[in-house]
């Protein structure tokens, strides 16, 4: 009777068990490639920082993640990646006309190569931040400046999330 009961629990079981599974085996960066170096990435922007920006916050995830290890040299991957566009607009105005909230949207592209520079890995990503310009000119750059790092510190983490579910 006792052994029907667990039988029953345990088909229970598996038939409500969610969809989640650990990325611990799946991912390039769990056993498929084991360092990395990063190139800097080509930047197709007008925002002469934005490309050491990104490298500098996916060179962090890397250097946080404990299935890689970041090298200095290419040793047997690369990864490398361009800033596709950026773009910055207004989200609503007042009834003056002024801008009230404004936004920032940047677009990577992102690769892996292995030193035969074969593509291993290629993914896309996109994200955008709003920000509330001041009427002090560089109070508005500063925060125009605080919601691009918000973006790329959020497209590294992204980045690094792909990378360790794999293709």
């Amino acid at each position: 009777m006792q052994g029907k009961f667990y039988i029953c629990l345990l088909l229970l079981s598996l038939c409500c068990a969610c969809g989640y599974r650990f990325s611990g085996g799946e991912g390039l960066l769990s056993g498929k490639v084991h360092s990395v170096f990063v190139r800097i990435f080509e930047n197709k922007s007008r925002w002469s920082d934005l490309d050491v920006m990104i490298t500098n916050d996916i060179i962090a995830k890397l250097r946080q993640s404990r299935s890689v290890s970041f090298v200095q040299k290419p040793l047997e991957h690369v990864l490398c990646g361009t800033i596709e566009h950026v773009h910055m607009d207004t989200l609503s105005r007042s009834s003056d006309g002024s801008p009230q909230e404004k936004f920032v949207e940047i677009r990577l592209s992102v690769y892996l190569t292995d030193l035969n520079n074969n593509k291993i890995w290629q993914a896309s990503f996109t994200d955008r931040e709003a920000y509330y310009p001041e009427q002090d000119h560089e109070l508005t750059l500063r925060a125009k400046k605080e919601a691009m790092t918000k973006v790329s510190e959020r497209l590294a983490e992204w980045v690094m999330n792909e990378l360790g579910q794999g293709f």
